[in-house]
């Protein structure tokens, strides 16, 4: 059986119930077009999670049966490290870091984010 989804859709349907999304942009108060944004890309911290514990997944199964693990080894980055922005913020922020940030940018990230909230004067 071959898997028709992305793996990482399977984690976000998983974890998407307990996300904080926040009601207005981090960065500007904005209110509409909200995007939720992990400093931690899913995709790359699921490939090296499955990588670094030696897990396959060659099916459906496989990555349903392994999603909650992920998701409780990772919790942190899949929860707290991650931020509400406003469609146009978050295009800025990947206009810079990548369609498909890196990991080692996620402070870098998180800074960019506090200086531009910095900048518009958000308290």
């Amino acid at each position: 059986m071959k898997i028709k989804r992305d793996l990482v859709k399977y984690i976000r349907d998983k974890a998407k119930s307990a996300y904080k999304k926040d009601s207005k942009c981090f960065i500007c108060g904005a209110e509409s077009e909200l995007d939720f944004h992990h400093f931690y890309g899913l995709t790359e911290l699921l490939e090296n999670w499955l990588k670094d514990n030696h897990i396959i997944i060659e099916n459906e199964n496989d990555i349903l049966g392994i999603r909650e693990k992920f998701i409780e080894e990772n919790v942190e980055k899949v929860y707290d490290k991650t931020v509400t922005l406003c469609h146009t913020h978050h295009l800025k922020l990947h206009s810079i870091y990548g369609k498909r940030p890196k990991l080692v940018t996620a402070e870098k990230q998180a800074r960019w984010v506090q200086k531009q909230r910095d900048k518009y004067g958000m308290v």
